[in-house]
Order: C-alpha cells, then sequence, then structure tokens
C-alpha cells in the first residue's frame, strides 16, 4: 500500500513541475548492492497461502464449476437466496482409474 501512495505522489510531482515547466528531479541511480542482492534472490513460498490459484494471491479468477462448488463448500453466505435453479450442479471430476 505504501508503494502506491509513494508512487502516486511521485508521479503528482512530475505533472506539477511540468505544469509549471520547471525541471523535474532526476532518477536516482540503483544502488549496486540493490542489483547484487536482487541478483541473488530465491523465491520462497509466501507463509499461510492455502493453494495456488488467482484468488489465494488477491487476484480475480474466473470460476470454473469445480471451483463454484469448491466456493459454496466453503462460504455458502454468498449463495443464500438463490433458488437450486439458480445454481448449477457442478460436473464430477475425473478420477484416475
Amino acid at each position: 500500500m505504501e508503494g502506491a501512495l509513494l508512487g502516486g505522489k511521485l508521479a503528482a510531482e512530475v505533472i506539477v513541475d511540468k505544469a509549471l515547466n520547471q525541471p523535474t528531479r532526476p532518477l536516482k541511480p540503483i544502488q549496486p548492492e540493490v542489483v547484487a542482492k536482487a541478483a541473488s534472490h530465491e523465491p520462497k513460498p509466501p507463509p499461510l497461502v492455502k493453494g495456488d490459484g488467482a484468488i489465494a494471491f488477491g487476484g480475480g479468477a474466473v470460476l470454473s464449476e469445480a471451483g463454484f462448488a469448491a466456493l459454496r463448500e466453503v462460504d455458502s453466505a454468498q449463495f443464500e437466496g438463490e433458488t437450486p435453479a439458480d445454481i448449477s450442479e457442478p460436473e464430477p471430476e475425473p478420477v484416475a482409474a
């Protein structure tokens, strides 16, 4: 969140500087230790995140029938007031023999 605020603030400063015909601030050089640390970075799985879908990571997703079934199971309150005709039954998942 702080990064989004900072980005907006910096963008606003550039817009104001250009509107007032003032020079914009120069770009800051990237410090060598930051580049070195980024080059040696090894990603780790995020803690406490269940699943690997877009919803687990805060993004949107188009749910499949299986996804709707899982959502009904986990958060049935979202489906209160809907009639069974409004909710299609999921097709069974194929089972490996």
